[in-house]
Formats: structure tokens, C-alpha cells, sequence
């Protein structure tokens, strides 16, 4: 589905609505619903650096486990700081607020919201492809070095993280904690370092 808001090109993949009908129908933690909202906190706050530094997105994809907001022209360094770390800062914000009303009223609800938006702040700051993280590691290394060494590192980074992710779901496993995300969240990540090369 392709459509277009305040000049800006809107693309849902099927994909995307059939992951998310799937994750929603399936959800017996009550998580789904809280970490989607998360999700577009995060966005959000990308989208409104991004307006606020005049450089408003020529496209928004929304695909399986990712959110592509594609600029109209590139971002000169300072800006892109600016707009890579809004995202993580709005869910640090969020959660910040929202704890101070689990410290007022003791609502295990608001708790439970904090710690999504920390987690998801925290996850999105990792310096691996994909994730804002790595977006501001690999502009920090471009300083240093040339985009095809700032993009190698970034690369061996997330498949070392990807690794270790995996090794930690396996150690799970024979613990007899089996958690699926685990090996989700790794295969996100080499996937990432894949495409990105």
C-alpha cells in the first residue's frame, strides 16, 4: 500500500500488516500492543528532529522489524546526531515521565512501560547495523577513517554481537529457558550486517 502525507511517500508493505496481524493474534504476554507504541514513540522522535532541522523525510517504509525513513537529501553530520539520537532520547524521555508516575502512584502498569521504552532506547544505542547505534559509531568512525573502514567495522561488530546474542539463547536453552526472541534478535542482526555490505 502506497500513499502519500504532507509530501511525504507512505509505504506498507504486506509484509508488514501480515507480521504484525500475526504477532498481535498470537500475543499472550500483553507486551505486543505496549512495544508497538514504544516503537512509534521512537519513530516519532526521529520524525520531528528531522522536521525541526528542515530535513523532512522523502519516504516512510514500513517492512518486517524495521521502520526506513529515507531522507529527501543527506543530512551535513551535526543534523544527522541530531535526528539519529532523537529516536532513543524520545523513549528515555517517555520513560523518565512515565517512571515518576510509577514512583506517585505505584502502577505496575507505568513500571512495566518505563522499562519497555528504557529497553528500547537501550537495544536501539547498541553500535550494530541497523540500529541508531551503529548509525552514530559508523559517523563517528568516518571522522576517522574512510566510509568503507567505518562500514567494515560496524559490519564485524554486529555479527560479533550477533554471535554472542546467540550463544547467550542456546546457554538459555540448556538451562531449560527457552526464549525464542533471543534467536530473533540475532538473526536480526546478521541479517543487518548482511544487507548492509
Amino acid at each position: 500500500m502506497r500513499f502519500s502525507l504532507f509530501g511525504t511517500k507512505i509505504y506498507v508493505s504486506f509484509l508488514f500488516c501480515a507480521t504484525l496481524s500475526l504477532m498481535l493474534a498470537t500475543d499472550r504476554t500483553g507486551l505486543v500492543i505496549p512495544t508497538l507504541f514504544a516503537a512509534l514513540i521512537h519513530e516519532t522522535g526521529h520524525l520531528f528532529a528531522m522536521w525541526a532541522a528542515d530535513r523532512a523525510p522523502k519516504e516512510i517504509r514500513l517492512i518486517p522489524a524495521s521502520v526506513q525513513i529515507i531522507e529527501k537529501y543527506g543530512s551535513v553530520p551535526k543534523k544527522q546526531v541530531g535526528i539519529i539520537i532523537s529516536g532513543p532520547l524520545a523513549n528515555i524521555m517517555i520513560s523518565a515521565a512515565i517512571f515518576i508516575n510509577f514512583y506517585l502512584t505505584g502502577s505496575d502498569v507505568s513500571l512495566r512501560f518505563a522499562l519497555l521504552n528504557a529497553v528500547i532506547a537501550a537495544f536501539n544505542l547498541l553500535p550494530v547495523a541497523g540500529l541508531d547505534g551503529g548509525r552514530l559509531l559508523e559517523l563517528l568512525l568516518l571522522r576517522k577513517t574512510d566510509s568503507y573502514t567505518a562500514n567494515r567495522t560496524v559490519n564485524i561488530i554486529t555479527i560479533v554481537m550477533a554471535c554472542i546474542i546467540f550463544v547467550l539463547g542456546v546457554f538459555l536453552i540448556k538451562r531449560g529457558d527457552m526464549n525464542i526472541s533471543v534467536f530473533i534478535v540475532a538473526l536480526y542482526l546478521a541479517i543487518c550486517a548482511v544487507i548492509k555490505k
